[in-house]
């Protein structure tokens, strides 16, 4: 279903996306010091052909297809005059579609058109994190390019939800109240999306990729075969890209053992330092290189007393060997018997047991007390059958209840329970206790029940 878009947070969320897509791509040749005008540049045209987009309501009109048009007559003039002799092939791929989808911004007017911005905003995303220029400096756009992604779904779900409430008269949803929804769910996927980062198996937790897979120096430092990889332009930008093959060009040159992870104060500052980086973002990483040593020096007397204590205990490990696997040996044997425990306990197989005694000694061998106490022996012999059979006798309950509890589901042994308990009733509760002969009676009866239930 084409559900038309009208809400504006969804087109600003996409316009963060498209443009933070295009910074991360732009961010590879800031060597050349175009970045910030090439940055304008596409805010311009994205803010401009999204804000075309948004004012159609949902519904796109001559005026918009016709500006469409424009900016596709722009594209095609640009990609033969800078993209191609600038950039080459593929890098100028990634530049055409930005501009193609500049012109499909001027009639993005549905759910379909929004989903399709995103996708093509990934696309370039994924190509400028898998050049291989790209390292742990383009997390400052990366970051807020998952941010606005997340963001920009989100706001376009619960403005569809707000609008389903509206039409069907069942309440109305402020701005405001849109706005806290939206955070707070950002904040919400955002937040396990990073939980479920951190519990991925990894090779080491501050990578950002697996090594085998696809090819990428985002979240590795000083990887010295970096400047070995050939360059991925044409060689009609061999100015830019071949040149930045030889020495990285923009002073990402190995500075440390592959696959280090997180950079060094000095591997920060040196980023800092980079031919055409951003002054808020070399102002930046400089800070964290700072803090980065603040916190070293705090913690160092800490993980040096930590070290000390580490090595203390493998010498102690190492002196007391014999000991030490005697007291494990130990605790594990005691563990599981104490779960050998708790398992017989589960099956109850102490009352298991004592059924089979119950019966060879009040069945097979006939040893049972006179009168009222072998009436009870019996009775209480039956008691632990039904135990076994899980439909133990309630505390609170007399013996009647406890029969039509026992015998509920029971019917082939009805007869016999229901016999044994008068029996054990009269012996209990009647004048005169049970006599020799009802004393085998209840023998009888409970033979059969052992047989029934046992």
């Amino acid at each position: 279903m084409n559900v038309p878009l009208t809400y504006f947070p969804a087109y600003l969320g996409l316009f963060a996306s498209l443009v933070l897509a295009l910074v991360c791509n732009t961010f590879l040749d800031i060597e050349y010091g175009s970045f910030g005008f090439e940055v304008a540049f596409w805010m311009i045209v994205f803010g401009w052909t999204l804000l075309v987009g948004w004012r159609q309501h949902g519904e796109s009109d001559e005026s918009a297809k016709q500006k469409q048009k424009i900016v596709l007559l722009l594209a095609f003039v640009l990609t033969l005059l800078i993209f191609i002799p600038k950039w080459g092939f593929p890098r100028a791929g990634i530049y055409m579609l930005a501009a193609l989808q500049a012109a499909q911004n001027c009639v993005t007017t549905s759910r379909r058109q929004l989903h399709l911005g995103l996708l093509v905003s990934a696309v370039m995303v994924i190509f400028a994190a898998s050049h291989f220029r790209a390292d742990w400096t383009m997390l400052f756009y990366l970051i807020p390019y998952i941010v606005a992604v997340v963001f920009t779904l989100v706001s376009e779900q619960i403005s569809r939800r707000a609008m389903s409430v509206r039409e069907s008269s069942l309440g109305h949803t402020g701005a405001a109240g849109q706005g806290m929804a939206i955070a707070a769910a950002t904040a919400i996927i955002l937040g396990l999306g990073g939980l479920l980062y951190l519990a991925t198996p990894q090779v080491t937790w501050p990578y950002l990729e697996w090594r085998y897979g696809q090819k990428t120096d985002m979240g590795f430092v000083g990887d010295p075969k970096k400047s070995d990889q050939p360059a991925q332009g044409s060689s009609a930008g061999g100015d830019g890209e071949s040149s930045s093959a030889q020495g990285d060009g923009s002073g990402q040159e190995a500075s440390g053992a592959p696959g280090s992870g997180w950079p060094t104060p000095g591997q920060m500052r040196e980023a800092a330092r980079r031919p055409g980086m951003p002054g808020w973002q070399s102002s930046s990483i400089m800070q964290m290189a700072d803090l980065d040593e603040a916190i070293s020096e705090v913690l160092a007397p800490i993980a040096q007393a930590i070290e000390d204590l580490w090595n203390n205990l493998k010498a102690w490990l190492k002196e007391h060997r014999s000991a030490v696997l005697a007291t494990l040996f130990s605790l594990i044997a005691l563990l599981l018997l104490v779960a050998v425990a708790l398992l017989l306990k589960e099956v109850r197989a102490g009352t298991w047991l004592r059924t089979r005694l119950d019966y060879w000694q009040l069945v097979k061998l006939g040893r049972h007390g006179e009168g009222s106490a072998g009436a009870m022996q019996y009775y209480r012999a039956m008691e632990r059958l039904f135990v076994v059979c899980n439909t133990p006798r309630p505390a609170t309950a007399n013996t009647r209840e406890f029969l039509g509890e026992a015998t509920r589901y029971r019917d082939e042994i009805r007869q016999e329970a229901t016999e044994l308990t008068l029996l054990f009733e009269q012996s209990r509760y009647g004048p005169f206790p049970s006599d020799r002969r009802q004393l085998e009676q209840m023998r009888e009866l409970y033979r059969r029940l052992f047989q029934s239930l046992g």
